[in-house]
């Protein structure tokens, strides 16, 4: 017997995945970890990881746990892009040059880099500029302890003011967006005082 996912779930999954509304996200979701030219290609790094990850574990591919006859769980990616999104398996990304595009993108090897640090201290610290954060302590994204680093004394962004909440996951500001930037928009203009 063979259980077939209902029309009700293929929906919620087709809209989760869709980039109808934000394309520029899948194009330069991998960008943005190319600090500078010695960060080279980014070459659709999250796939090239994942196939060599699968090399020595291959009950992870998903070719092989998605497949009719197979009893192993389907294991889902996150905040990951893959070049075959763009070669026709995702429509709103795979036309009007969109697959061009973005196999561009992901052979561009001269970035820029992307912050100077000490102009960020000096902005933050100096007094001109006021900054403030949400950070979620079980985020499956984004690691905490890196997050926290960044904001200690001596460190970048030592000036920006922290909200540490376990109330939200990775995706707080969709699900409760307008609330979380009203608080952090308060403790960055000093209206609210949050132990940072």
């Amino acid at each position: 017997e063979t259980a077939a996912l209902s029309k009700v779930f293929l929906k919620r999954i087709d809209a989760e995945q869709s980039f109808d509304d934000a394309p520029l996200y899948f194009l330069l979701h991998e960008s943005i970890y190319a600090d500078g030219p010695s960060a080279g290609a980014m070459n659709w790094a999250a796939h090239s990881s994942l196939e060599a990850y699968l090399q020595s574990n291959p009950e992870f591919d998903y070719r092989i746990t998605s497949s009719a006859d197979s009893e192993d769980p389907i294991l889902f990616s996150g905040e990951m892009v893959f070049p075959y999104m763009a070669h026709g398996d995702f429509a709103d990304i795979s036309g009007n040059g969109m697959r061009l595009l973005s196999e561009s993108l992901a052979s561009k090897d001269d970035w820029l880099p992307l912050f100077d640090e000490s102009n960020m201290r000096s902005a933050l610290l100096g007094g001109k500029t006021k900054a403030a954060a949400a950070v979620y302590y079980e985020d499956m994204y984004v690691d905490f302890d890196c997050c926290m680093k960044l904001v200690q004394r001596g460190m970048p962004l030592e000036g920006v003011k922290v909200w540490v909440t376990n109330e939200y996951q990775h995706s707080g500001l969709r699900d409760d967006g307008a609330s979380i930037f009203k608080k952090i928009m308060a403790m960055a203009k000093g209206a609210i005082n949050v132990p940072s």
